[in-house]
């Protein structure tokens, strides 16, 4: 993924003109205070946001974006209680490279075990890392995501060959269109998101970036999970959902719970698929008293 720095950068520094200041203060004090480790793993660069050591770890998981830094909020409320480890996604094209990675990194931090919490498509990689790492996974957060769907990954694959062929540019447009619908209407409490959803579509994703996401989400769906793969695993399950998100509809929504019958339930209502952000106290409220129960 390219770097930009938007400390020092106009053009990027120009996509947060209409965030508050004191949001827009807040993010730089994160970034300075957060800034990315990186290492080596299986010949692939992985990097990282690392906080403060503390008794108990949350593996946090971000979505199609790739960069942690999109749920930097999130990941604020949770640095409080618990370290946070939360890794930027390389260009890998299957799940179960990226879940290796993702758990080389919690090694390397000589991390045991991780609460694990995974938002949107870091809600897919979620579903993978506790089936192929459970011992790993203390507790498992799904928020505002779906379970695997053959039909949909056949789709995805064969239209992620054919956008292998088109230059950057237009891929970027095609994604920024598709991951458009996911994004709220933009309004003072929701400008700071728009900002590094911009950032990211347009100075950080590279071709490869994005259609390794297009190939992992394929491999994604070619899963064949069920409610008993995680039959003898102790670990507990909190479904964090809205009722009007687009891309978790109540048909989604109703086989999410399905494969997932021990979960416990948090639905909240009108936020769509931006939670996190618009109902921020009640989002992590929600996150931090599951995780202590």
């Amino acid at each position: 993924m390219n770097r930009t720095n938007l400390l020092a950068n106009p053009k990027i520094a120009a996509l947060y003109e209409d965030v508050p200041a004191a949001e827009t203060n807040e993010f730089r004090q994160f970034l300075r205070k957060y800034s990315y480790q990186q290492f080596s793993y299986e010949g692939e660069d992985w990097a990282y946001i690392n906080t403060e050591p503390k008794d108990e770890v949350v593996l946090f998981l971000s979505g199609a974006l790739c960069a942690p830094e999109v749920s930097w909020k999130s990941i604020v409320g949770l640095a409080d209680k618990y370290q946070v480890i939360a890794p930027e996604y390389p260009p890998l094209i299957s799940m179960d490279a990226l879940v290796d990675g993702i758990a080389a990194i919690l090694r390397r931090e000589g991390v045991d075990r991780a609460h694990v919490i995974g938002g949107s498509y870091g809600g897919f990689v979620a579903q993978v890392f506790v089936r192929r790492y459970p011992k790993m996974t203390r507790s498992l957060v799904l928020s505002h995501t779906l379970p695997p769907n053959f039909e949909g990954g056949q789709s995805i694959r064969k239209a992620t060959r054919t956008l292998s062929l088109l230059p950057e540019g237009i891929l970027r447009w095609i994604m920024g269109k598709r991951l458009g619908g996911l994004m709220p209407e933009k309004t003072e409490e929701t400008a700071g998101l728009h900002a590094i959803y911009q950032e990211m579509l347009q100075y950080r994703l590279t071709k490869a970036d994005m259609l390794g996401v297009l190939w992992r989400t394929a491999d994604f769906h070619d899963q064949k999970f069920s409610p008993s793969d995680l039959s003898t695993w102790e670990g507990r399950v909190l479904l964090l959902l809205a009722d009007n998100d687009p891309g978790t509809p109540d048909e989604v929504r109703a086989r999410l719970k399905g494969l997932y019958p021990q979960a416990k339930l948090h639905l909240f209502h009108g936020s769509g698929h931006a939670t996190a952000v618009i109902q921020q106290a009640e989002y992590q409220r929600a996150i931090l008293e599951f995780l202590s129960e």
